[in-house]
């Protein structure tokens, strides 16, 4: 009996010590420093607008300040075009995300992985596209109007399309962010 307990309590020990490693053989990073970002599901990644689709008025999107800012379909999206800053941002916040976790960087002391953002040119630093650490929102939807699944807003140097609850943008070098409730997408 002595002997069968002994070997229980080693099995369980291999078992809890077995755990605490990756699966290459790494100790587990504590403080999430070192963690690979998930990679989303290529088939909830809209392709790029077909020839031919509906193409809204800029006009109805405008903040009145130089930015378009809409709703992507009827989901919890939206994205603001930014044409003097060069750059679009696609966001909803994190109750709203069921997709993976995307882990938050060490130099990040905000929210992580619920905004994309794609620039218009190669920025100094960084990708075209990218995840910001943002501490906030950067447009107020409540009074956006909705861009409906099957259109596509041109405001140069951007395009956005909707398909369904997830919107798809690129620059004219086509590069592309994609944002939805179940996949994002970073097209570098």
């Amino acid at each position: 009996m002595r002997k069968a307990l002994t070997i229980l309590l080693g099995l369980s020990l291999a078992i809890t010590l077995g755990a605490c490693a990756s699966s290459d053989g790494e100790a587990q990073n504590p403080d999430n420093s070192i963690q690979a970002i998930p990679t989303p599901d290529p088939a909830l990644i809209p392709e790029p607008a077909a020839a031919g689709i509906p193409k809204a008025d800029p006009a109805v999107y405008s903040d009145g300040f130089g930015d378009y800012v809409f709703k992507v379909g009827d989901g919890p999206t939206w994205c603001s075009i930014s044409p003097e800053s060069g750059f679009v941002l696609c966001e909803h916040n994190e109750a709203a995300a069921s997709y993976p976790t995307i882990p938050v960087p060490t130099t990040c002391d905000y929210s992580f992985g619920y905004q994309v953002r794609l620039w218009a040119q190669q920025p100094e630093n960084g990708d075209v596209a990218e995840f910001p650490c943002m501490g906030g929102s950067y447009a107020d939807p409540t009074n956006a109007k909705v861009l409906p699944s099957g259109q596509k807003l041109t405001v140069p140097p951007f395009n956005c399309y909707v398909e369904d609850i997830t919107a798809r943008c690129e620059n004219e070098s086509g590069k592309y962010i994609a944002l939805g409730p179940e996949v994002w997408a970073l097209g570098n």
